[in-house]
Parts: C-alpha cells; structure tokens; sequence
C-alpha cells in the first residue's frame, strides 16, 4: 500500500511527519520494504495528528526507531563500491603508472614519509623498550620497593632505601621480603679469576642479598639450589659467567675466591639477566658475605638503610600497602622522632617514575619518553601535511582525467578510492624504505644513545602495527585529497575552463603549513633551551676541583698497605695527592637526620649528608677553606671527633662562630674545627645539603682519589698503574674520571640531546621537503603573472617580494604560536633543576630568523629560474 500518495498530507495538508525522521527511515530501509513501513507508520501518523500533534510526532519517531532492526536494513552496496578484483588491479596500475609521470612530486612524498617513518620507528623502538623495564617478571605488578621520606625541616627528601631490619612480615599481604645491596655505597664490582686462567682478573658486577631474592624475582636457575642464598657461604651465577670462570665445565660446587680472599662455592646457575631489569647482576651472594669482605659483623646491616625489596600474595593497591607500611609495627619510635615515613614503589616504575621532589613522585624518564612520543607522532603528522599540501597544490593537472573518469560512468566513491589507492602505494613504499634505512642505521643509532634496541621485522605483532600504522596514515594523508579532486565537474573540465582550487582548500594549506612550521620552531627551540641547559651545567663551578682526579677502587690489601702505597705515588712528580673516602664524592647518598647542635630550635629535623674520609681530601679536591683547619693527620688507632662543615651546614644551624661548637650526630659528640665552601656531591638537579666530614678508617673505604698535574695524563695513568701492581700484583686496576663520573649523572638528559639533535634534524628536512613542493607549485601557478610582470620591468627583487610575502605572513603566524607554547613548556622543563639557566631568548629570535630565510632561500632558488626565462616562451600563447 503507497499510503503517502493518497493521504492528505500529499494534498497540501501542512501536518506532515518530522522530515529528518522520515529521511532517517528513507535511508536506511531495504527499499522492497520501504512502503509498506512507510505506509503504516504515515497511517497511524495522520490517526494521531487530529488529537495531539506532539504526540503524533513522538509515537511516528518512535515507530522509525523501533523498525530500525538487521533485517530492515539496506543490504545491498551502493553500485559504486561494488570492487570487483579487475577493478582494483586497474587502480594499482593507475596508481603506479601516476607515480612515475610525476617523479619529482612522487619522491617528496615519498623522502618526507620515509624520513617521518624512520624518525618514528626508531623513537617507538627505544619507547618501547624503555617502557618494557621490570616486566618480564610474571608477577611485575606485584613486586615494590621500600621508600623512606625524611621531613628535614619543612623540605622532604626522599631515597629508595629503608632499614634493613623492617618488619613487613606484619603485613599479612607481603609473601617474602629481600634486602639488596646493590652497590651504591660500596662498589660491587669484585674481582673473579677464570678456572684455566688463575692469573687474570675479571671483575664482575653483582649483588648481596637476603634468601629471598629468588623468590620475589623472577631470574630462572637453570640448575641448582633453588634456594642458593640460605647458605651463607654460597653465591648463584650467571649462565655467562660460569661459562667464563669454567668454560664447558659444571660450575656446581665450585670453590671460588671473589677478591682473592672470600671463599664461596657456587649453588646454582640462572639465566643472564635481560637488558630491560633495572636490576643488572652476574652474581648474587647472601648479605653476610658482604660483611665478611668489609669486616663487619653479621648484624651491622640490621639498622643500616639499604634497598627493601618486597613481593604481595594479593592484589594490594600502592596506597593500602603505603598505609600499611606506617603502622606502629613497621614504623618503629624512633623513625617516627626522626619524621621518616615510608611509601611503596612498584617495582615496574623504577626506570621511568624515579624522581621525587619533597616527597612526591613527579616523573622522571617518563617526561623524556613522553616528549619523544609526541616528536614522533609531530614527524608523522608534519610528513602527512606535506603530502596533503602537494597533492591539493597539484590536483589541477589531473582535472582532465577525473573528468573524463566520471563521464564515462565513474562513482565518486571509486574516484576517491583511486586516490586513496595511490596514497597507499606512496606510503607503503615509504613504510618499506624506513624499515630498510632503520636496519641499516640502528647500529649507529644504538652507539648513538648507549643502548641496544632491535627490531623484530616478522614478529606477527610487528607486522600488524605496521599495516595499521599505513591504513591510517594513508587515509589521514590521502582521503581529504580524493574528496577534493573527486568533486571536479566533467561539465568544466573538459570544456577546458580552469580549475583552481576552492578558497577553504587554500585555507587549509596554508593553516597547515602554519602547523608545520610551528612543529619545527617548537621543536628546534626545545632543543637549544636543551643544549644551553647541559653546557651551563658542564661549566658551573661545583666548589671543588673534579678535573685531573682519578677514581681508583681498592681491594682490601691495599687499603691495609695504604700509607705505604700512598709514600710511593708521592714519589713521582705527576702526583700531587691521594685521598680515600667511604663513598662516591660524586654521588653523595649517605646523609643523617640525627645532628643536634646548642640552640637547636625544638622539633627541628635537619638532613645533612655524611662523608667519611681522611686528612687530604681537602687538598685532592680543592676545598677552600673559610675559617677553622682541615682534619689532620692522627694515628689509627687513635679517636677522632673532629669534623669539617659546609657554609651551608653553619647557615642551617645559624652559629655565629662556629669554630669549637660540639655537635651530636646521633650519640656521638664531635667539635667543629672548620667551614669550607659549599661543593656540589649529587646532581644539579638538586639543592645541594649541607656536608659534614669526618675523619674514617682507612680499612673501611671504599674509594681511592688520586689527583695529578694537569697534561701529565699518560705519565700519571702509567706511574698508578706500576705502583698498585705493586702492592697488588693479581688485581686489575679499576678506575675512571671523576670530571667525567659527573657527566654520567646527566645520562638521561644526554641522550635526550643527542635523540633530540636527530630528530631535530628529520623535522627540519621535512619542512624542507615541505616548502620546496609548496614554492615549486606556487612558482609554476603565477609563471604567466611573472612573465607579465617582467614585461613590464618589474625587477627580480621585486618579484620575489611578492612570492615571499604568503610565506612570510604564515611563518610569522606560526611562530606566535609556537612561542608561548614552547616558552611554557621549555620553563617546566628546567624547572626540574635546582640550578637553571635564565630563558634564552636569543634561541628563539635566532630559530624563527633561520627558518625564515631558509623559506626565502628556498623560493627564491624556484623562483629564479621563472624569473630568468624568456617572457615570450612563457606568453606565446596568449
């Protein structure tokens, strides 16, 4: 029944059903079903409408809902998106025969989207991998490490490190609990002597730990004790160095010596720890075995701070486990008089979730990895731009071809697929290609960066993310194009009337290229605030002298021979000092909330760090004195309360003379006999605390300093190496700089520079790309206008005035945009820092300069070569 044909709606009624509705039904319904639906739903309609016009216009939306069912929908395609396999092969071959007639427009897509790709690949490679730390243990979600946060007057600081002693088997949810020393404070790095080889060195890297290491950790023995730490006198290794100490041979039950001294028999042998563990080991040894080596007791770590690591047998949040870890049972009295609470860290966030500032966790490698997601998603999106803007800029070539397309019964569907078709062919290519140039340069990228990433090509999860990552940027680079060249009317085109692109298409291009432009200032200027950050700290004075200092660690028979040891260094000219501490002066971590001096404000709780050292580090270093002496030489088995301070350990006390106060630092007293000027022993990414120093037993350092006459380097390296195989003939020397020990502690911000520079460099060849398609097209569109002009005697200069002017403007437009953004966002970055740089605005006036001429250099170069044809080869035909 054609109901609407004979109601009186049809008959100029104005009470008809809600239009849209009645399209909505229209478009979807199977068009055999169309009017018997139509027709009922209009019947009730026109029931309805006499009574309640509302009401009727409800229940006739309703009834248009609820048919809206599977089997009333269209099922048929639309004629132009029935591909047959024919009709496909033609695109292809269209689409390649089109990649060849253009080759220059063909190959700017291509370099910009293969240099985007490889930008892009590389960056998620090393994004990968970072985000891939810790997780291979199968219980990684479960696994946490103790912090401890000490509220020192107000400021809070934070360390990854808690008693050893603490009680988590109070907490029901905690299945095993291990202590690690992991060799912050004392160098783990010992001395291993191969089975067929007694006479070599090889120093190995490892660990000390409770027996529950194994247990919360997922490092597979291979064979062996699985419980090999409950032993005291065992030691686990690697799969790599049991085939260095015993080659082919069983390692297990092994006697060996770590140092020459310590004897260990080997328990088990475990599977090479991954790259991507933030804990890195070849060996593991039980706690008291560390003891023994430093001539310790058993229990001395029972009240020292070292790493806590533990393991849930529940999915317990972060926050109850934190809140859990503050209860009278863990957080024991004291703790509590010296305002340390503890927190949970999973361990999962150690390699990229490690800085806190006052006791709250504010990021750390994370900000870096994201920065790089963004720079490549920016690459990628900077390369799409560039394809949009030069296949819109070149549509009007293929006008004839659309034209001739659509008269001859083209859909505009198929039209637009041939576009997207040829979009895909130019990425997929340009896919390939960065796969290629990523083999070829992630050798070099990797000793770029320090790290070892690899691309697994083939792995079924690969090859999914590539096809998705080319679906989509084909469709994002091609789809607005076809639609735009689609729409070409045959009527006009072959008429011969020209097409020119629609003032929104001109729009866009030029909003994109403002896009562009503002992604390669960001990202250039970002990087310059970067660089002048690095240099500003590689040239602060730290207060002591870092250069010309070697770092030597000693085994335990030098430090027993160490006077004499140091007698003969003295004896050679190139030497000037020797000192020994009991931790890294570099990296400074002991510190102490437990000093209380005369007029010490009640409640107040100050952290200051600790070094332990003897007389002449004040002299290896530099330190300059203020006031008072530096320590002095005693005997060694003498007592020594005398300790030296920093101006800003006497600025934290307020003494106003300082010299001769008696310090408590926990129940010991000791006197200040001296103030030296502040030096820096962490990174400058933190407020440097204030240094107290004491005088230490030789036997319980762990550090050697030797300091040298400057550009005496092969002299003095010779001379140390000669004397310490003299007093300890079996060992290999280990060592390293101290100027350069402190340029390993920006790692992270080094290598984001050097990716940076990289990066920075694909962006600023895209833009390149980019602005030579542009003023290439634009060039060859006002050709006839400049033939004009110059027939009229207009000069180069003033041409080329004209063909800068568009790209002027955009260039000015994306830079104040791109300037207060990339200012808010460079300000938070170094707001990171304790010790910063003022902005530098010179970097941006200089970057927007460069790019600048750059674009001028650039269409001047296009536009010279108009500019010098003859006129009339260019007018003839007008």
């Amino acid at each position: 029944m054609n109901f609407r044909k004979t109601t009186p709606a049809s008959k100029g009624q104005q009470r008809t059903p809600p239009v849209l509705i009645n399209r909505f039904l229209e478009w979807y319904c199977r068009p055999e079903l169309l009017d018997e639906i139509q027709g009922d739903a209009f019947e009730l309609y026109y029931r309805e409408v006499k009574d309640n016009r509302l009401k009727a216009n409800l229940k006739f939306t309703w009834n248009v809902i609820r048919f809206f069912r599977w089997r009333n929908i269209r099922k048929q395609k639309p004629p132009g998106l029935n591909y047959s396999t024919a009709m496909l092969q033609n695109i292809f071959k269209v689409a390649v025969r089109n990649f060849f007639r253009q080759p220059g427009h063909s190959l700017l897509n291509v370099a910009g989207l293969t240099v985007s790709f490889l930008a892009a690949i590389l960056i998620g490679l090393w994004v990968f991998h970072e985000k891939s730390f810790d997780r291979f243990h199968p219980d990684a979600d479960r696994i946490f490490k103790v912090m401890s946060h000490v509220d020192a007057n107000g400021s809070i600081e934070t360390y990854a490190a808690a008693r050893s002693n603490i009680n988590l088997a109070a907490i029901p949810d905690v299945a095993a609990k291990a202590v690690v020393i992991t060799g912050t404070r004392w160098p783990n790095e010992l001395c291993f002597r191969p089975e067929n080889q007694p006479n070599d060195c090889i120093y190995l890297f490892g660990i000390f730990s409770e027996p529950s290491f194994f247990s919360i950790f997922n490092f597979p023995i291979l064979k062996g004790d699985t419980n090999p730490l409950a032993n005291p006198t065992n030691i686990a290794i690697s799969e790599s160095m049991a085939a260095t100490l015993f080659g082919d041979a069983d390692p297990l039950g092994k006697i060996i010596k770590i140092d020459d001294h310590f004897a260990v028999t080997v328990a088990s042998v475990f599977q090479d720890v991954p790259e991507n563990s933030s804990l890195q080991f070849e060996f593991v040894v039980p706690t008291q075995v560390f003891a023994r080596m430093r001539g310790l007791s058993d229990d001395y770590f029972s009240k020292e701070f070292q790493a806590v690591y533990f393991k849930t047998n529940t999915d317990i949040s972060q926050g109850e486990l934190t809140a859990k870890l503050n209860e009278p049972d863990i957080l024991t009295e004291d703790l509590k008089q010296d305002k340390v609470s503890y927190s949970a860290f999973p361990l999962t966030e150690t390699r990229l979730h490690s800085q806190f500032v006052n006791g709250k966790n504010t990021g750390g490698r994370i900000q870096y990895v994201n920065l790089f997601i963004m720079v490549a998603v920016l690459v990628v999106v900077m390369a799409v731009i560039n394809f949009i803007n030069l296949s819109t800029a070149r549509a009007t070539n293929r006008s004839k071809e659309i034209g001739i397309r659509k008269v001859t019964g083209a859909y505009r569907s198929s039209i637009i697929l041939q576009f997207v078709g040829e979009s895909l062919l130019v990425v997929i290519l340009a896919i390939a290609l960065a796969l290629l140039f990523v083999q070829l340069l992630l050798p070099a990228f990797n000793n770029l960066i320090g790290e070892s990433l690899s691309v697994k090509l083939f792995h079924p999860s690969v090859l999914a993310w590539i096809i998705l990552f080319a679906f989509l940027v084909a469709m994002a680079a091609g789809l607005y194009p076809a639609w735009i060249m689609s729409a070409f009317q045959p009527s006009k085109v072959l008429k011969g009337q020209a097409v020119t692109a629609t003032s929104g298409a001109q729009h866009l291009r030029k909003a994109l290229l403002v896009v562009q432009v503002s992604i390669s200032v960001g990202i250039i200027i970002f990087t310059g605030v970067l660089f002048e950050q690095l240099s500003f700290i590689r040239e602060k004075n730290l207060g002591l002298d870092s250069k010309n200092i070697l770092h030597v660690e000693p085994t335990y028979k030098m430090l027993q021979q160490y006077e004499a040891m140091k007698a003969e260094l003295l004896t050679h000219p190139e030497i000037k000092s020797i000192t020994a501490t009991n931790a890294d002066l570099v990296d400074l971590t002991i510190q102490t909330t437990g000093v209380s001096w005369p007029g010490m404000p009640a409640g107040m709780n100050a952290a200051f760090k600790v070094l332990g050292a003897n007389y002449e580090v004040a002299e290896t270093f530099g330190l300059e004195l203020v006031e008072g002496r530096f320590l002095e030489s005693r005997p060694a088995d003498s007592v020594n309360t005398e300790v030296v301070v920093t101006e800003s350990a006497i600025s934290k006390m307020q003494l106003e003379d300082p010299v001769g106060t008696i310090l408590k630092i926990g129940n010991s007293p000791c006197v200040i006999i001296g103030v030296v000027k502040d030096f820096h022993t962490s990174s400058l990414k933190q407020e440097q605390l204030p240094v107290i120093i004491y005088a230490h037993s030789i036997l319980q350092c762990s550090r050697l300093y030797i300091k040298y006459q400057a550009g005496t380097t092969p002299q003095a390296m010779a001379t140390i190496h000669e004397v310490y195989k003299k007093f300890e003939p079996a060992f290999t020397m280990k060592y390293d700089f101290v100027d350069e020990a402190f340029g390993k502690m920006y790692k992270t911000e080094n290598t984001a520079s050097i990716m940076l520079v990289f990066f920075t460099g694909i962006a600023l060849l895209i833009a390149i790309i980019g602005v030579i398609g542009l003023a290439t097209y634009n060039v060859l569109k006002r050709k006839k206008e400049i033939g004009i002009k110059r027939v009229f005697g207009a000069t180069t200069l003033q041409i080329l005035g004209n063909l800068w002017k568009e790209f002027v403007l955009l260039i000015a437009i994306a830079s104040v945009i791109t300037v207060p953004v990339t200012w808010y966002g460079s300000r938070q970055w170094l707001n990171e820092f304790a010790y910063r740089i003022n902005m530098p605005e010179w970097i941006y006036v200089t970057t927007i300069l460069s790019i600048l001429g750059m674009t001028m250099l650039l269409i001047a170069l296009q536009g010279l070569k108009t500019i010098r044809t003859n006129p009339t080869s260019v007018l003839q035909h007008e």
